[in-house]
């Protein structure tokens, strides 16, 4: 008889699953029960952050505006408003879906990420034991505003996995205080194992 789950060759006693299928199986039931939330983390969207974070284009969009203006060409500069105007708001859109989508939760044993956008949904939970590295990154521009980007690396069996078996929440608030918040939950958690 072979184990249903991951066809392992079974012992009579053993039952339909494997005693690791069945260790894992526990471990996603004791998951389960972690209700305990210690920490919330989402990402945040500013309007003053956004202009900034598209100011190449919009500098691009002005110039060429008044370059058309500068040449008599009224119907074109218009055009150009009305195309600049739809592709920014078309942006700043896209970024506040973005940024209302996706959340972090971090219980007592594990985090689950959240990601919401459009037909993407995806929802990760991961094991704090499974976390290799937790870090900050910030562009200059983020550092004005004092976000930053949060990610978690996950342990990978294959070398380069081991981002994706994380997350990133990009332009989090106070990104350094998070970074430490979440050192210490994960942290906690690894030592009592």
């Amino acid at each position: 008889m072979r184990c249903s789950i991951c066809g392992a060759k079974l012992k009579k006693e053993e039952g339909d699953i494997c005693v690791n299928c069945y260790k894992e199986y526990q471990e996603e039931e004791e998951l389960k029960k972690d209700v305990n939330e210690q920490l919330r983390i989402k990402r945040k969207y500013s309007i003053s952050y956004e202009i900034l974070k598209y100011m190449e284009i919009i500098v691009i969009f002005l110039l060429t505006i008044v370059v058309l203006l500068l040449s008599g060409k009224i119907f074109e500069t218009v055009l150009l408003i009305g195309i600049s105007l739809i592709i920014l708001g078309f942006l700043f859109f896209i970024d506040k879906r973005i940024a209302i989508g996706t959340l972090a939760i971090f219980y007592e044993k594990k985090v689950t990420y959240t990601f919401k956008f459009l037909f993407f949904n995806v929802k990760k939970t991961i094991k704090y034991s499974d976390i290799s590295d937790v870090r900050v990154f910030q562009t200059h521009r983020q550092k004005k505003f004092g976000y930053g980007d949060l990610c978690i690396y996950g342990k990978g069996i294959i070398p380069g996995s081991s981002f994706i078996n994380g997350f990133q929440i990009k332009n989090i608030e106070n990104v350094l205080d998070a970074l430490v918040e979440v050192g210490k939950i994960v942290e906690l958690e690894k030592k009592q194992k």
